[in-house]
């Protein structure tokens, strides 16, 4: 059932029905089990979308026909590594690195091969993948501005957001009509972007943010990570990538959650934590997924 709805037609009715059941969730759902099943759906096909990114440098360096996949590796866990020292000692340069590669990287996914575009294409992804981060933390501002608080120390004032949110509004509005031919394929957009605008503005951040995360961008990830890697996507490919993955995926969970039992975290932290644990495996894998898009899959 869930490889059957990652078929493009498909798919996109099952991410449509499953945000309208958030929208209709979020009006009646506490913040508790909002943020539960946020959670629950981050940890797994969120964390799950990103644990193949190894098997994927080497299927690159096949493609490629590098000699040494092992920088690649050293690379990779490098980056890891740099991404948590930036972040514990630069905070604030970490935050802002992570928000700018998570707008293109957002933006990229979200419309990898669903159009050719013509130009300005690297433009229209960042734009996109921002107006979705400044719409979320425009509409959950309280939260936002505490969480960059605590992790960077900066106060960021909602004029700021707000600033921000038209300018980038109008440059996405601009490029929509400028990249999209299709009237159709414009207004879907538009209904998507409202649906998404109404999950923002009633639910949590944290809900808000891995609605879009798990089902907009792990999703559609891990159907491209699939088929690019086992040459088709089907209940198969699927189980084998899955199978791929659980070593890495559990060693994710397993280093996340030890931080949180083993050290003394003050419980105002989590979140902030969280997000930077996403942010330091979220550098190489939008590093992997560039690469991965610019090498054609195999037919």
């Amino acid at each position: 059932m869930l490889t059957t709805s990652f078929t493009k037609g498909k798919y996109f009715s099952i991410s449509y029905l499953i945000t309208i059941i958030c929208v209709v969730f979020s009006f009646f759902g506490s913040e508790f089990y909002q943020n539960v099943i946020a959670c629950v759906g981050v940890l797994s096909f969120g964390i799950l979308h990103g644990a193949n990114d190894l098997k994927i440098i080497g299927k690159n360096s096949a493609k490629s026909k590098s000699t040494n996949p092992l920088n690649y590796f050293v690379l990779y866990i490098g980056v890891v590594l740099l991404g948590i020292l930036i972040f514990y000692f630069i905070p604030g340069i970490a935050l802002l690195a992570f928000v700018l590669v998570s707008c293109y990287h957002f933006g990229e996914q979200h419309w990898e091969g669903r159009l050719k575009f013509r130009n300005w294409s690297v433009l229209f992804y960042f734009t996109y993948g921002a107006f979705i981060f400044l719409m979320l933390f425009g509409f959950q501002y309280k939260d936002t501005a505490e969480v960059i608080f605590q992790i960077a120390n900066v106060h960021l004032p909602f004029s700021f957001f707000r600033a921000c949110f038209i300018l980038n509004s109008l440059a996405l509005l601009i490029q929509l009509f400028i990249q999209l031919d299709s009237k159709i394929t414009i207004g879907k957009e538009l209904f998507t972007l409202g649906l998404l605008a109404l999950l923002f503005f009633k639910g949590t951040l944290l809900f808000g943010f891995g609605l879009y995360f798990v089902v907009w961008h792990s999703f559609p990830s891990l159907r491209s990570q699939v088929h690019y890697i086992y040459g088709t996507f089907d209940k198969i490919s699927f189980v084998s990538y899955i199978k791929s993955a659980l070593l890495y995926w559990l060693m994710a969970l397993i280093g996340l959650f030890s931080s949180y039992f083993f050290l003394d975290i003050a419980t105002e932290q989590y979140l902030p934590i969280f997000f930077s644990f996403l942010a330091a495996i979220t550098f190489p894998h939008a590093v992997v997924m560039e690469r991965m898009f610019s090498i054609p899959s195999v037919e």
